[in-house]
Parts: structure tokens; C-alpha cells; sequence
């Protein structure tokens, strides 16, 4: 059978929908084949099934849906290279939680990140009891470390109980400092607050939440690249160092939304304010001059979209030189903070690429255009100290 075509697929689903999914395979490709389209697959029929089960009343492809469907940003951060693991040898107690059945076994974490661990287990009673239970993806567990007396809720990722040991990847169901589990040398930490800066198109925009709550989540995206990219400089070089999760103090949404946050000054100091308005001025222009180019009165002709075309190119080389400038910024302010560290200018260019600029250009598209700083002393803030102490 020909592989069918788009127009084929959304013809199809149609056909399935307005029967209610109660249709063969066979009795739809005919009512296909009659309207002119080719036939589908029992692959796109079972994703039929799929996308009405989901309440879909429109086709998507099957790439499409299984991206949705996995588009849980806060369920899936043990994916993410931002958050690194490291070795470690802890004793844990974990309780699985599988229907309504409880059971607690002991073990050790072997490897640990903010997002999850890595546990094992070596007792043969231990292996058979969880080859019992058999602990499945997105099972439930309670874990204690206890050499530092700490508790932490999450969720498996992968189990491997057949091999011995066994194996089972958790992922926390929040960040958790790896020093309130016993690793790492945390960092002080000091009160900052952030100002984004709203070009006058968007303060005056109706503040809706969608564009609200984008903002702020590429903020916060931001702020988390910046402090990956802190922990690997710190972390390689002489005396390690860690910075936490920063933490929230405030947050007021008006035309220029505030974030005040208690986070480490050394991510603080990675930031060039200039180079990053750069950067969101240059994303911003993109969008800007488009909506300006669409936005005119009269015929549009084709001299004009020639026009558009240039002067789009040359924000592209712009924008790139802006990406160059930001990295190698980046790069001495990893060096001033970090002295002693051995990270490399490639590392913190791919870090700064995927991890700083991509928020930064998120920014710059949802109408901001610049980041203003404040630190702010709050009470029992710590002194933020020397960034090797």
C-alpha cells in the first residue's frame, strides 16, 4: 500500500469522527477510494482511535501527537541534559507505591542529580521482591536517604529488575538541592530582583495569561540555564561548589513584570545585561518587522516583499553576530567567576547556546526587550561571599 498523503489522513479521520470511530478499516478506505482519496494504513487507523480517545476534532499526524503528548515540562526534567548527575554511594529506604500496595526495601543510590537518582540494588531477597512487584514507569516511590535524614517523593523512569543488581531511575517530583542530601558545597545566596523590559507595543497589549505566563516561563528557563552553566564551571574546578535552586521571593505582573528570587550571586554575575537586550531586541525585530510589513496600507508589491526579504537577511546576520558576542561575554564571565575552572570555551558556548540564548530569543519574541537586575537585601540573607569559598 502507497504511503498516504496528508490530504489522505485528514480525509481519513474525518470519514472516522463523524462515525464515532465505529468503522473497519476496510469500509473507510472504500469511502476514501469513492471521495478520491487513497487509502490509509493500520497505523494511521489506530492513531484515529488515539487522537478521538484524546478529544481531538482535528487530525494531527502521529509525530505531532506523540510530541504533545510528551510536552510535560515538569514530568520529564530526568531527560533534560541541563541537569547533570553525579556519582555517589548512599543508603536509601524506598517505598513503592503500586496500586494499593505498599513495599519498602533498602538500597543504595549510585548516581544523583537534582531531578532524580540512579538506585541499585544488591540483596538477592531485595531483587526477588522487587521482580515480584515489578516496578513499572511512573509508579510512585518514597525515598529516604539516610545518612542525611532527608525524604523525597517521585516517580520511576526506567526499572531493571531482571538484571542483578537491580537498577531503578527515579525522578524527583521537584528540584531538590543534592547539598540538603548530603553532596556539594552550596553556594551563599543573596535577594536579586529581575525587571523585564516590555517594548511599548507590549506593555500596551492586553496582558493575557498566555502571553503572560510565556514570559515568565522563558524567564525562569533562563535563569536555570544560567545556573546549569554555574554548577558545571563550578563543579570542575578546585574546590567544587553548587548552586541551588533559586527560589521565588515575589513576583508582581505588570506592563514590566518583576521576579524577585534568592538564588547564588555567582549566577547572578553570568549574566551581561547589554549583550542579553541585544540578543532580545534582535529576536524582537524579527516579528516586528513582518507584523509592520503586513500591517501596511496599499497593494503590496513585489519590489516591497524584495524589500522584506533583505532586510530580514540582514537581521539574520545580525542577530548571529549578537550570538557571537554574547557566547565569547559569557565566556569571560565564566572565567572571572570560576578562576580556577577547567570547563572548556567550547562547553560554555554549547551550554550558552542551548541552554541561555533559546529563553533569551523566546524573550526577545513575547516582547521583551531587556533585563534590568537590583540585588536586594533581605532579611537572614547570607553574605554572598567569594566565589571560591
Amino acid at each position: 500500500m502507497a504511503n498516504a498523503t496528508p490530504r489522505d489522513t485528514r480525509a481519513g479521520f474525518d470519514v472516522y469522527r463523524s462515525a464515532g470511530g465505529d468503522v473497519r478499516l476496510e469500509d473507510l478506505n472504500a469511502a476514501l477510494y469513492e471521495a478520491g482519496y487513497g487509502p490509509v494504513s493500520n497505523r494511521t487507523f489506530a492513531h484515529y482511535r488515539h487522537l478521538l480517545n484524546a478529544g481531538y476534532d482535528r487530525y494531527i499526524s502521529i509525530n505531532r501527537f506523540d510530541v504533545a503528548r510528551a510536552a510535560a515540562p515538569f514530568e520529564s526534567q530526568s531527560a533534560s541534559p541541563r541537569y547533570s548527575f553525579q556519582d555517589v554511594d548512599l543508603g536509601v529506604s524506598v517505598i513503592f507505591a503500586k496500586g494499593s500496595r505498599l513495599h519498602e526495601t533498602y538500597g543504595r543510590a549510585v548516581e544523583m542529580g537534582e531531578v532524580g537518582a540512579i538506585l541499585r540494588f544488591t540483596e538477592p531477597e531485595v531483587i526477588d521482591g522487587l521482580r515480584l512487584l515489578k516496578p513499572q514507569p511512573g509508579d510512585m516511590v518514597t525515598v529516604r536517604y539516610l545518612e542525611p535524614g532527608r525524604t523525597v517523593g517521585g516517580r520511576v523512569v526506567e526499572a531493571d529488575t531482571k538484571a542483578s543488581p537491580a537498577t531503578v531511575e527515579i525522578e524527583y517530583t521537584r528540584l531538590v538541592s543534592i547539598s540538603a542530601l548530603g553532596e556539594g558545597t552550596a553556594l551563599p545566596t543573596t535577594e536579586a530582583g529581575f525587571r523585564l523590559l516590555l517594548n511599548p507595543d507590549a506593555a500596551e497589549e492586553v496582558q493575557t495569561l498566555d502571553m503572560v505566563s510565556r514570559r515568565i516561563y522563558h524567564f525562569f528557563e533562563l535563569i536555570e540555564g544560567l545556573r546549569a552553566l554555574s554548577n558545571e564551571a563550578g563543579s570542575l574546578q578546585a574546590a567544587a561548589v553548587y548552586a541551588e535552586p533559586s527560589v521565588l521571593r515575589r513576583l508582581t505582573v505588570a506592563s514590566d513584570p518583576e521576579v524577585i528570587l534568592q538564588l547564588a550571586e555567582q549566577v547572578i554575575r553570568l549574566i551581561p545585561y547589554a549583550a542579553a537586550a541585544g540578543l532580545m531586541k534582535a529576536a524582537s525585530l524579527f516579528v516586528e518587522k513582518r507584523k509592520e510589513w503586513y500591517e501596511g496600507t496599499g497593494q503590496k508589491t513585489a519590489n516591497a516583499l524584495t524589500d522584506l526579504e533583505v532586510q530580514l537577511k540582514q537581521l539574520e546576520v545580525d542577530r548571529s553576530t549578537e550570538e557571537v558576542a554574547f557566547i565569547r561575554e559569557v565566556q569571560e564571565r565564566v572565567r572571572a567567576t570560576f578562576p580556577t575552572s577547567t570547563v572548556s570555551n567550547d562547553e560554555i558556548a554549547r551550554m550558552v547556546t542551548q541552554q541561555i540564548i533559546k529563553p533569551l530569543q523566546a524573550l526577545g519574541q513575547s516582547g521583551v526587550t531587556g533585563l534590568s537586575s537590583d540585588e536586594h537585601d533581605g532579611p537572614g540573607d547570607q553574605d554572598p561571599g567569594d566565589p571560591q569559598q
